[in-house]
């Protein structure tokens, strides 16, 4: 058992092909440690689960010199090439959301900053220190005016209050003003800023170019700036006045940037090595990376290129969702970094240090639950299914989100059968379009988990591997996106569940969100469907005539966790076939809250359940859903003899085969 973990790492990429290169960022207090790449099969290390099972494909790699690497979490943006001034008026709008002793940077320049430390403006140089000693107010827009002799602010007025003007000092000494580039949040402000000014050299226009990562010089000078860290963009501005929900409706109302002294898409790492992708077949792999003491391991994938006719769909988007989300009450060393190590970066569960919900999530950074060995949530669970896929000696490639995400259906071409993990939550409008594309034209769709294409995400369109969730309205959530910031950053899209947007995942899979409890899992009933002559092939077999998966190495069973449910109301297919169903869900297994409305949640809920669902399509496709999240976890279960992983392969045996599907009259 290795006691701490002391090294960490990230690559470049998720998806690679042969012949590709991976650069590897380390950081470790050991002075040397070597790698060595491993086909990955199952990760879940735990005593009673499916049992760690790693391939040695390349037993050195090379060995390498330790060397620590520091993360300076904080967003802020450039303000590029400013000369320097004899005098000059700098001006903004802040809108401050935390108040703390420490400094809170609103703009360095060379030779002097400007500050905000136990709720005061505070301007520093070489030769004073003032205090204009009169406090802002917290979530309240204030305009700042600072020029080479004084500093002034004033309050907006909220409502039809009248502005109220907060205060101003002049200095006992000029400020001197220096060639180079100003810095505004500096990695410390927690806050938004809008409309930056030097005057008669550089106008900053936040609501331009929303998407990207440049900041608008609109003087005509040309001084675009640069964000780092991706701060939030597409949020109110001190204009903003409720008419207007959609920044591209009117721009000009969402002229502001929230910073965040947490914020961090991108840990900045210099390569420890560059290795090169050496002739593989598509599959998960990971660099195992060993000091004398502990280990970390990287994944990826080698995407297949439609050799195989299946194929496993990596969900890599909500593996960025989940990124770093401290479990609770779980002691593992990758858990215990997280907790020591706060500055790798929040989850899209995560809430700022200002309250906000974190809107943006990236892999350029350790992912410390993006592992083996870990908790089995996310990646680590969907390992049960690689390992499944495994023992069926049936040929598989593995493709990932990023891969359907950037190519759309032609990423399937070629594949009879795609199998989903075990909790594709997170899905991107290409992704969704992808997916329906493929169906149409005959695919086949194992949809092995629960709560899948629930929450809709945008892509960063400069760099893929940064996502955005706009958690709005409705949903079984861990924060709410502000009032007016409901439209993704990215994209300009709507956010929130898919459900919402009218494109539920029953529509797609014939089961969505039902209910949600981690209070142990349950079996399925097989129902009047199962007897159905459509469906005898996924019966072949099975020796149960009642009840099935009352096991698992998840919750216990083969139904919990997250579940879906068949619901003719919410789009499934009426010709579906419900197998089987769910019941006797422990007390905290509770109905999603979309579901619930001016009522009290029933003791006996049958709408809380588990539905495992087949459908052809009328291009001769089919899709199979298991509804549950846990359902991965009871296929190994007795060795991988038991009815779960007997019908599981027969419908997969059945997808593979090239015979279309009759769809029923």
């Amino acid at each position: 058992m290795i006691e701490k973990k002391d090294i960490v790492a990230y690559l470049d990429k998720v998806s690679v092909s042969p012949g590709d290169f991976l650069d590897i960022m380390a950081s470790t207090t050991s002075s040397a440690y070597h790698s060595s790449l491993v086909r990955l099969v199952s990760g879940d290390s735990r005593p009673h689960g499916t049992g760690f099972r790693e391939k040695i494909i390349e037993k050195r790699v090379g060995t390498h010199i330790g060397r620590e690497q520091s993360i300076e979490p904080g967003s802020y943006a450039v303000l590029p090439d400013i000369p320097a001034l004899e005098s000059f008026s700098f001006s903004c709008w802040i809108y401050p959301t935390v108040d703390q002793k420490i400094a809170q940077t609103i703009v360095r320049a060379p030779g002097f900053s400007l500050t905000i430390e136990g709720g005061e403006l505070v301007t520093v140089s070489d030769t004073q220190r003032v205090s204009l000693e009169k406090s802002l107010r917290l979530r309240r827009w204030h305009r700042v005016v600072l020029t080479e002799n004084s500093i002034s602010f004033e309050v907006k007025g909220e409502g039809t209050a009248e502005a109220d003007h907060g205060g101003a000092k002049r200095f006992m000494q000029s400020l001197q003003s220096k060639a180079g580039n100003w810095i505004l949040a500096d990695k410390s402000y927690n806050g938004r800023i809008e409309s930056p000014c030097v005057e008669g050299v550089g106008f900053w226009d936040f609501s331009r170019e929303m998407s990207s990562s440049r900041i608008i010089d609109i003087s005509g000078n040309g001084r675009d700036g640069t964000l780092f860290q991706t701060p939030t963009r597409a949020v109110k501005g001190s204009s903003w006045d409720a008419t207007v929900q959609d920044w591209k409706q009117d721009p000009t109302q969402y002229n502001a940037i929230h910073f965040h002294d947490d914020d961090l898409t991108d840990a900045g790492w210099s390569a420890d090595f560059r290795w090169t992708v050496p002739q593989l077949p598509s599959g998960l792999y990971a660099l195992k990376l060993e000091t004398a003491d502990s280990e970390d391991y990287l994944p990826f994938v080698v995407r297949g290129n439609g050799d195989a006719n299946i194929v496993f769909l990596a969900s890599t988007a909500t593996y960025l969702a989940y990124a770093n989300q401290i479990p609770s009450r779980v002691r593992e060393e990758n858990a215990e970094y997280l907790q020591a190590h706060p500055e790798v970066g929040l989850s899209l569960y995560s809430y700022h240090r200002d309250g906000s919900g974190a809107h943006y999530s990236s892999r350029n950074r350790p992912v410390l639950n993006l592992k083996p060995k870990t908790i089995p949530w996310s990646f680590n669970a969907d390992t049960n299914l690689t390992a499944w896929l495994e023992q069926t000696g049936l040929p598989f490639d593995v493709i990932t989100d990023e891969d359907l995400h950037l190519r759309g259906a032609k990423a399937l071409d070629g594949y009879s059968v795609v199998v989903t993990g075990s909790h594709p939550e997170y899905f991107s409008t290409s992704m969704l379009n992808a997916l329906e594309t493929y169906l149409d034209e005959s695919g086949r769709l194992m949809y092995m988990g629960g709560n899948g294409f629930y929450w809709r995400i945008a892509f960063d369109p400069e760099n893929p591997s940064i996502i955005e969730v706009r958690r709005a309205e409705d949903g079984t959530r861990a924060w709410i996106a502000e009032p007016g910031e409901y439209y993704h950053s990215f994209t300009g899209e709507y956010g929130g569940m898919w459900r919402r947007l009218g494109r539920t995942p029953n529509r797609l899979v014939g089961v969505g969100f039902s209910a949600q409890g981690f209070d142990g899992g349950t079996y399925y009933r097989l129902q009047e469907g199962a007897s159905d002559p459509r469906v005898a092939f996924v019966m072949e077999g099975v020796e149960s005539p009642d009840v099935i998966g009352n096991y698992g190495t998840q919750a216990g069973g083969a139904a919990g966790e997250e579940i879906d449910r068949y619901d003719v109301t919410l789009g499934s297919p009426e010709h579906a076939i419900v197998i089987a169903s769910s019941e006797r869900h422990k007390p905290g297994m509770l109905r999603v809250i979309e579901e619930t409305h001016m009522m009290a949640i029933p003791v006996e809920d049958p709408k809380t359940r588990a539905d495992m669902v087949f459908f052809e399509t009328t291009s001769g496709g089919a899709v199979f859903s298991t509804g549950s999240i846990s359902y991965a976890g009871s296929l190994s279960v007795n060795d991988y003899n038991n009815d779960i992983e007997t019908m599981t392969r027969n419908v997969l045996d059945r997808f593979a085969d090239g015979t279309p599907f009759e769809f029923p009259e």
